[in-house]
C-alpha cells in the first residue's frame, strides 16, 4: 500500500514537472517568434539589410571604376582598339549603374533610419517563468504592449523633437522598470524550483522568500499598470486638444511653443515619466 502510494506520488510529480517543461517551452518559442516579429527589431534588421546592400555597391564602384581607369590607361597607351573600347564602354555603364546603387542605397539607409526611430524600441526580453508566477508577468505583457501602443500616440517625431525626447524618456524608464520585474520573476522562479526537489526541511524555509519576492512583483505590476492608465489619460486629452486646436503634433504648434490647454495633458506626460524614473529606483 505504501508502495503504490509512493509510486503515484512519484508518478503524479513527473507529470507536472512534464507538464511545467512543456509551458516552459512553449512561452520560449512563443517568445523567439514574438521578437522576430516585433516592428523595431524588422525595422533595425531591414537597416542592416539597406547598409549591405550599400557596401556591396560601394564595392561594385571600386571594382568596376579601377578596372575602367586600368583599361583607359592601356587604350590611351596601346592605341584604340574596337574590342578594348566596347570592354571600355561597358565597364564605364557598370561603374555608372554601380554608383547610381550606392546612391539609391544609402536614400534607402536614410528613410529606413528614420522608420526606426519613429518606432518606439523593441521592448525587453520575456523569459519563460514558472506557472505560479505567469498570471503576473501576462498582465506585464499587456501593460508592456498598451504602453508602446500609447506612446506612439504622443508625436510625430520628424515635427517635434522635444516630444520625441518625451517618449523614449517614458520608454526608457519603463523598460528599465520592466526588465527589473522580470529578473525578479526568474530568481522567484529558481526558487520555486529549488522549493520543488528540496527536502521537506527545506521547503518550509523558503515560504518566506518566495512569499516576499512573489509579493514584490505584484506590486510593481500593479504600479506599471497604474502609470499606463496615466499615460491613456494623458494620450487621450492631448489627443482632443489637438482635434480642438488643429495643426501641429497632437496640437503642438510646429515652432514647438506648447497650445495653452495642452499644458496640463504636457505636464501629466512629464509626470508619468518621472513616475516611471520612480518606480524603476523603487
Amino acid at each position: 500500500m505504501r508502495k503504490a502510494t509512493v509510486r503515484a506520488l512519484t508518478t503524479s510529480a513527473a507529470v507536472s514537472h512534464g507538464v511545467e517543461m512543456a509551458a516552459m517551452v512553449t512561452a520560449t518559442a512563443a517568445e523567439a517568434m514574438r521578437t522576430r516579429r516585433d516592428p523595431a527589431v524588422v525595422a533595425q534588421k531591414k537597416v542592416k539589410a539597406a547598409r549591405r546592400r550599400v557596401r556591396v555597391w560601394t564595392a561594385g564602384a571600386v571594382v568596376s571604376g579601377a578596372v575602367a581607369a586600368t583599361g583607359t590607361v592601356s587604350v590611351i597607351q596601346d592605341g584604340p582598339d574596337a574590342g578594348a573600347v566596347g570592354a571600355m564602354i561597358l565597364l564605364i555603364a557598370l561603374f555608372i549603374w554601380c554608383v547610381v546603387g550606392v546612391v539609391r542605397a544609402s536614400l534607402d539607409v536614410r528613410s529606413r533610419k528614420s522608420v526606426v526611430a519613429a518606432l518606439p524600441v523593441a521592448s525587453p526580453q520575456r523569459p519563460a517563468v514558472a506557472g505560479e508566477i505567469r498570471p503576473d508577468m501576462a498582465r506585464l505583457d499587456g501593460y508592456s504592449d498598451g504602453l508602446r501602443q500609447l506612446v506612439g500616440m504622443i508625436g510625430i517625431v520628424e515635427q517635434d523633437p522635444g516630444v520625441r525626447a518625451l517618449r523614449d524618456e517614458i520608454l526608457d524608464a519603463a523598460d528599465t522598470s520592466e526588465a527589473r520585474l522580470r529578473r525578479q520573476a526568474i530568481d522567484l522562479t529558481g526558487l520555486i524550483r529549488a522549493q520543488r526537489t528540496a527536502p521537506p526541511a527545506a521547503q518550509a524555509q523558503l515560504d518566506g522568500p518566495i512569499d516576499a519576492l512573489r509579493s514584490q512583483i505584484r506590486h510593481g505590476v500593479s504600479g506599471y499598470g497604474e502609470l499606463v492608465s496615466a499615460a491613456s489619460e494623458a494620450v487621450a486629452a492631448s489627443q482632443q486638444l489637438a482635434d480642438q486646436a488643429g495643426g501641429g503634433v497632437y496640437g503642438l504648434p510646429l515652432n514647438g511653443s506648447p497650445h495653452p490647454e495642452l499644458t496640463q495633458p504636457i505636464d501629466q506626460l512629464r509626470s508619468l515619466a518621472a513616475g516611471m524614473r520612480e518606480l524603476t529606483s523603487g
